[in-house]
């Protein structure tokens, strides 16, 4: 094999190692609640979180160096922990149910589970769960629609504005609206998203201060939400 196929296969595999270990990623370590503390989550052999019946959170036990402890037959020793039901590292979010990727500058509220803020540009984005029984996806919808309706009726074409369009998140096709307003009393532009799951839906509503609008990138966050 001569010097430049021999570099080659070198090179080859170097890239193929990369990307398995890629691959094999299963997102973020550890859960922060509330006091700060740092727990290292349990996943399972799907690479994901283990949450009970309880909706409670499993992780290791860790010794006073932060090291997994082992119990007497050599397996590591877990427990169950109370926690809001979203383990957060950065910009990644992790759920029972989806993944996610914050925009830029958002922060999880702890004391309000789906919840994310951009505080200083007006930004919002939150996240909720719907029986269908409860409340349907199709009267969310047109809702929604009559809502940006009486807003277009109540500011006027010239600062209000509106678009109905379909979306597909993580390989399902979801209802979505956009509005954009330049009003002094609503400074605004929003996003909201209408999503079948299971046996209801998710609703993911998100919104910026106008002056924000092109410096935070609603679309490609939608576009990272991925169902497991």
């Amino acid at each position: 094999m001569n010097k430049k196929r021999r570099a080659a296969s070198v090179l080859l595999a170097v890239i193929l190692l990369l990307s398995m270990s890629s691959c094999s990623s299963s997102g973020v370590e550890y859960y922060t609640d509330e006091n700060g503390t740092q727990y290292l989550v349990v996943r399972d052999s799907d690479g994901n979180l283990v949450i009970n019946e309880n909706d409670m959170l499993q992780v290791y036990v860790l010794n006073e160096n932060g090291k997994k402890q082992k119990s007497d037959s050599g397996e590591y020793i877990t427990e169950y922990i109370e926690f809001n039901g979203q383990v957060v590292e950065g910009r990644y979010v992790e759920t029972k149910e989806m993944t996610f990727t914050l925009p830029f500058n958002f922060e999880e509220v702890k004391t309000v589970p789906g919840f994310f803020s951009y505080e200083s540009a007006g930004g919002e984005i939150y996240i909720d769960y719907y029986s269908d029984n409860a409340y349907s996806i199709d009267n969310a919808i047109s809702g929604t629609e009559l809502s940006c309706e009486n807003l277009l009726e109540s500011f006027g074409s010239e600062v209000f504005s509106y678009e109905k369009y379909t979306q597909i998140i993580s390989g399902i096709e979801c209802t979505a609206f956009k509005h954009e307003c330049i009003s002094s009393e609503y400074y605004k532009n929003a996003y909201f998203f209408y999503i079948p799951y299971d046996s209801g839906y998710y609703s993911i509503t998100c919104n910026v201060d106008t002056d924000y609008a092109n410096k935070v990138d609603f679309e490609k966050f939608i576009n990272s939400v991925v169902f497991k």
